[in-house]
């Protein structure tokens, strides 16, 4: 082991501390990847029945709409306000993207991930405020159905969150660094 000075030994509670935010960060990864893949799959199969015809799905996925908007008395999807309908466009064209390249930016570690987290996390807040403000001032919405979209807020969240303090890794691979040596020479 090399000898450092003390001023450049790094102590336990510094250690510590980055592991604590190692672990923090990892759940919020977590929870990024588990909504991500749950938008990343409900966005093309069920929220988009609500803005294309039909006959584009098989019977089980629009009975399936049609099941949870009964049970769990989701009125926006049942009643398709425009507002609502609007925002499932944004969804389709700009959320659903941004979840996939989420799903694989984080598992694969990619630097790109934060900027595609906080595009994903501002889109679904800004969504989230004028779902929930309907919710909220309508007076239709049940306990049962703000339980169901208050998840999407904390995602909201923890993706602006993780999109504005997780720092990419560099990469330390020793072949890149002998490549620049390399053209240097």
């Amino acid at each position: 082991m090399p000898f450092y000075p003390s001023f450049l030994r790094r102590s336990s509670v510094a250690r510590t501390r980055e592991r604590r935010m190692g672990f923090i960060s990892g759940l919020v990864n977590v929870v990024v990847v588990l909504f991500s893949g749950v938008v990343a799959v409900a966005v093309p199969l069920i929220d988009a029945q609500i803005c294309l015809p039909g006959w584009l799905y098989p019977a089980p996925l629009v009975e399936l709409k049609r099941w949870y908007g009964e049970v769990f008395g989701d009125y926006l999807v049942t009643e398709k306000p425009h507002f609502f309908t609007g925002l499932v466009w944004v969804e389709i064209a700009f959320l659903w993207p941004l979840s996939v390249a989420n799903v694989y930016g984080i598992l694969a570690r990619r630097p790109w991930a934060s900027t595609t987290s906080l595009m994903a996390g501002v889109s679904t807040a800004t969504s989230m405020a004028a779902i929930m403000a309907e919710l909220l001032g309508s007076g239709k919405a049940s306990e049962q159905l703000l339980q169901i979209y208050f998840p999407f807020g904390v995602f909201a969240l923890a993706a602006i969150l993780r999109g504005l303090f997780c720092r990419p890794r560099r990469a330390t691979s020793t072949s890149h660094a002998s490549s620049s040596r390399k053209k240097r020479a």
